[in-house]
C-alpha cells in the first residue's frame, strides 16, 4: 500500500498526503479522522485504514480544522464512503456545506510567503462538493471521541479555525493550520486575519501538551506546549 499511517503516539496516526497531513485516532470500537485532505484524498485515508486492519465502517466521526480546500477537498467523498458525522466550527460549517473554501485572504507579510502564498491561491480550486454538517462546534465544546477531545478555537487563518487537544500521552495538540512545523515552529503562510492569528497562537501557548501534530510539516513529540511558549509566549498578553 502506498499511503502508511505512521503512529506518532498510541492512538493517533498521522496520514501524510502530498503536501498536507490528516490524523486518524484510534478507539477500541471506532476511527474519528481529523481533517480529510484535498480532492481524492479519501483514497489515501481508506488505504491507510485497511493498513491498520480497519473498515471504512468504523470511521464515526469525522472532525475539520477549518473549510480551505486542502482540508475539506476529500470531505465529500469520505463522508459517502463511511456515514461518518461531520464536525466543524459554526463559522466556518456554513461554507462546508455550499462547497465554498475560502473567504478573502491576507498573505503573511514575509516575501517568500507572499510569492508561495501567490502561487497556492492561483492553482487551488476555491470551490468542492458540498458537505452536510452534522455538528457545529465551539471554542471549549468536548468532542466525546478517543478519550474526548477539547476544542479550542483559533481564529486567524479562517475564522472558523480550531484546534483539538487529546488527553492522552501527557496531551496532544492537533494544530491543524495554526502553525506549522517545517524545520522550526512558524505561523501560517495566508490569514484571512493575521493579527488575529497571532493572538491564537498566543492563546495556544497558554496550554499544556507533550505532543503537537501539524497540518504541513513534522510533529514535535516533546516538550511541544514549552516550544510553543518559547517562540510565541511573548504575546500571551494579547491571548482572549
Amino acid at each position: 500500500m502506498r499511503t502508511r499511517p505512521r503512529q506518532i503516539v498510541p492512538g493517533v496516526f498521522q496520514i501524510s498526503l502530498g503536501t498536507v497531513n490528516v490524523f486518524l485516532l484510534e478507539g477500541e470500537d471506532t476511527i474519528t479522522v481529523v481533517d480529510a485532505g484535498g480532492p481524492g484524498a479519501h483514497l489515501g485515508i481508506l488505504e491507510a485504514l485497511a493498513h491498520l486492519g480497519r473498515q471504512p465502517d468504523e470511521v464515526k466521526n469525522i472532525l475539520v480544522t477549518h473549510c480551505h480546500v486542502d482540508h475539506v477537498g476529500g470531505l465529500a467523498a469520505l463522508r459517502r464512503s463511511t456515514c461518518a458525522q461531520v464536525w466543524i466550527h459554526a463559522a466556518d460549517a456554513g461554507l462546508v456545506r455550499r462547497g465554498l473554501t475560502t473567504r478573502p485572504l491576507d498573505p503573511s507579510p514575509k516575501r517568500l510567503d507572499r510569492l508561495l502564498a501567490r502561487v497556492l491561491l492561483d492553482r487551488l480550486p476555491r470551490t468542492v462538493p458540498p458537505t452536510v454538517v452534522d455538528h457545529e462546534l465551539q471554542d471549549g465544546d468536548l468532542v466525546p471521541v478517543a478519550g474526548g477531545l477539547r476544542v479550542i478555537h483559533t481564529p486567524g487563518h479562517t475564522a472558523g479555525h480550531i484546534c483539538l487537544l487529546l488527553p492522552t500521552a501527557g496531551g496532544v495538540l492537533l494544530v491543524g493550520d495554526a502553525a506549522a512545523h517545517v524545520g522550526v515552529l512558524r505561523e501560517s503562510i495566508i490569514y484571512e486575519d493575521r493579527s488575529q492569528g497571532v493572538r491564537s497562537l498566543a492563546k495556544l501557548a497558554t496550554h499544556e501538551f507533550e505532543v503537537a501534530c501539524f497540518a504541513h510539516g513534522w510533529p514535535v513529540r516533546r516538550a511541544a506546549s514549552a516550544r510553543f511558549r518559547a517562540r510565541w509566549g511573548d504575546t500571551a498578553r494579547f491571548a482572549p
